[in-house]
């Protein structure tokens, strides 16, 4: 850029636009890629020739050139981006999510999955949620309380009381006593 801008652009002046163009691609062909470059000292012109085949194609889709943040899903289902904070699905609570921000939208990612665009919110301290999370936030607190709640078998009710093996705050004392006394295996 230094050298077209100190070789071509210094004291040049024009009035349209198509002039200004015409001129630069006849200094491009006449001056600048017909000059001896100095890092491999070849022509320019030539290098390009020799280096085309070697260049693979352009890719499919343009580049993202989103401002990319991570943030911790917090368990209120949410993320912060600059003051405001932005409900997230809670099945990725405690995740770290992607944030892509463009053009006053954020999408949010975790892993390849888009789970959620907003538009960004004006101004801070701003809540930008949207509804439907906390209704499969709902819909799965009572589907947990339906799998673990009281009426359930054994195996599960440790899950929801806390503890798997209950028991063992109601043996006598006597017995842990015996136990430390003579030695022996314990059986149930």
């Amino acid at each position: 850029m230094d050298y077209i801008r100190e070789s071509f652009w210094r004291g040049y002046s024009f009035h349209e636009l198509e002039t200004a163009n015409r001129d630069l691609h006849f200094w491009l062909d006449t001056v600048a890629n017909r000059r001896v470059h100095g890092t491999h000292r070849q022509p320019v012109m030539e290098r390009w020739q020799q280096e085309k085949p070697q260049l693979g194609p352009l890719p499919a889709a343009d580049y993202d050139t989103s401002l990319k943040v991570f943030r911790k899903v917090y368990k209120d289902c949410q993320v912060s981006y600059e003051a405001s904070r932005y409900l997230l699905p809670h099945d990725v609570v405690g995740k770290k999510v992607l944030l892509k921000v463009k053009d006053g939208t954020i999408r949010v990612f975790d892993d390849d999955r888009l789970l959620v665009s907003y538009a960004q919110a004006e101004g801070k301290h701003q809540l930008v949620a949207n509804p439907l999370f906390y209704e499969a936030l709902k819909a799965d607190q009572d589907l947990q309380r339906r799998k673990y709640g009281r009426l359930k078998a054994k195996a599960t009710r440790g899950l929801s009381i806390g503890s798997l093996f209950p028991q063992v705050m109601y043996r006598p004392l006597a017995d842990y006593e015996r136990l430390a006394q003579r030695g022996g295996v314990w059986n149930s």
